[in-house]
């Protein structure tokens, strides 16, 4: 009898399942749940909003088609307060020396502002603002402006001289220089007898700046220059697609 009480203790399950001792062999609800209960209690309704909603857009520039009085350089800026200050609307030439056959640029809106009245070798300073339709339009006439400026060419038996160089103050800044009297042929540019006008390009506009006329020497002129094209190219910001 003890015999037959221990085979039966070792004899194994009908089914093969080794469930532990009071268990069932049959698996309870919660473990036999079917995909579709599991994918039902998800909510692919808001997942699919969520998936499709499109990211919040940034805010556009409104980019300025006319050219703005508060882009152009203040009467302290350009000259002194107490000289005859100009300012001119519409499309016209660069103000360029007419040895470099300046163009008239195809532009939306153009302002152009004179301080000084060129008596007493006084230098008159300059600023010309044009505005155009993209910066495409922009780029094409700042290229076409430095291309007059390295066509300048002295009249048969003037000893003036043209004088082009870069400008790193914004995109495509590039100034002209004017030796009067050709000194920098054989002597140093800098010490020459001068005036200075440099261009520079941002967004949709591009910017004429300097001084013309008087006796001041090259290098003097040319650091005037720059400091009006640095704070002329800072106000027009406006029209960078950037902004302000």
């Amino acid at each position: 009898m003890l015999l037959a009480g221990s085979l039966v203790a070792c004899t194994p399950s009908s089914d093969g399942d080794d469930a532990a001792p009071g268990e069932s062999a049959t698996p309870s609800t919660s473990e036999t749940e079917s995909p579709s209960e599991e994918a039902t209690s998800a909510s692919p309704t808001a997942t699919t909003a969520t998936e499709t909603e499109p990211p919040p857009s940034e805010p556009a520039v409104d980019i300025p088609a006319q050219v703005l009085p508060e882009t152009t350089l203040d009467a302290e800026l350009l000259g002194t307060a107490d000289q005859p200050r100009k300012e001119a609307t519409g499309i016209t030439a660069w103000r360029l020396p007419e040895d470099c056959r300046p163009p008239t640029p195809d532009a939306l809106d153009m302002w152009t502002v004179t301080q000084g009245s060129g008596e007493f070798e006084e230098p008159v300073g300059i600023q010309q603002v044009a505005v155009f339709a993209d910066a495409g339009a922009a780029t094409a006439a700042a290229d076409a402006l430095l291309a007059s400026m390295e066509s300048c060419t002295a009249t048969e038996g003037a000893a003036t001289r043209y004088v082009v160089e870069g400008v790193d103050i914004g995109a495509q800044g590039h100034g002209l220089v004017t030796d009067y009297y050709g000194a920098s042929a054989t002597g140093d540019l800098a010490a020459a007898i001068g005036d200075y006008v440099a261009q520079t390009r941002r967004g949709t506009a591009v910017t004429l700046v300097g001084y013309q006329g008087g006796e001041s020497q090259v290098q003097s002129a040319g650091q005037s220059t720059r400091l009006l094209l640095a704070t002329a190219w800072e106000r027009l910001c406006v029209y960078d697609s950037e902004g302000c």
